[in-house]
């Protein structure tokens, strides 16, 4: 940890001669996922159901509303709904409820590792209707997902280290 704070302050004091970006592996599912979410109060959400689709082009969210009426999202649509705050840990390092809200309970699913989140992040069973995830969904997007190494912007961090070993003098 104490390596990864120290590089997080050497990367962080750059101007603009490429020490503002650094290098990270990124695994990518290559399969989708159709989660299917029900209303279960006003506001509250619940994963009913996850299927695995063939691409991740196919990836959708299906929402049933307490009034009946149902929604179709693309994979982007649900990305628009997953707040800051649906994805972080806090202070505590226990995952705090987020009332079931539709972003928190997309992320938390399966559907999280289409938007981004780590495969080392495990789906958590209180967003689901009957605290069950379907592991065979989860195993599928893991077992076909890719690896590669990318660039991003030092400023593109989150989690843990998201903030730290920053200065505000020159670096």
């Amino acid at each position: 940890m104490a390596v990864a704070a120290m590089l997080g302050t050497q990367m962080s004091c750059g101007n603009d001669n490429g020490s503002d970006w650094e290098e990270v592996t990124v695994v990518e599912p290559t399969k989708g996922v159709v989660t299917t979410l029900e209303e279960t109060e006003s506001g509250q959400f619940a994963i009913v159901d996850e299927q695995t689709v063939a691409n991740k082009d196919s990836s959708r969210v299906i929402i049933k509303r307490l009034d009946g009426s149902v929604e179709n999202l693309s994979l982007a649509q649900a990305r628009g709904l997953v707040q800051p705050q649906d994805t972080t840990l806090h202070n505590t390092g226990v995952n705090q409820r987020h009332g079931g809200g539709m972003g928190h309970v997309l992320w938390w699913g399966a559907m999280g590792y289409m938007m981004g989140r780590n495969f080392g992040s495990p789906v958590q069973s209180n967003v689901y209707r009957n605290g069950v995830a379907n592991m065979g969904t989860v195993d599928a997007l893991r077992s076909t997902a890719v690896s590669r190494t990318v660039m991003r912007p030092v400023s593109g961090r989150s989690g843990f280290f998201r903030g730290s070993g920053r200065s505000s003098g020159a670096g």
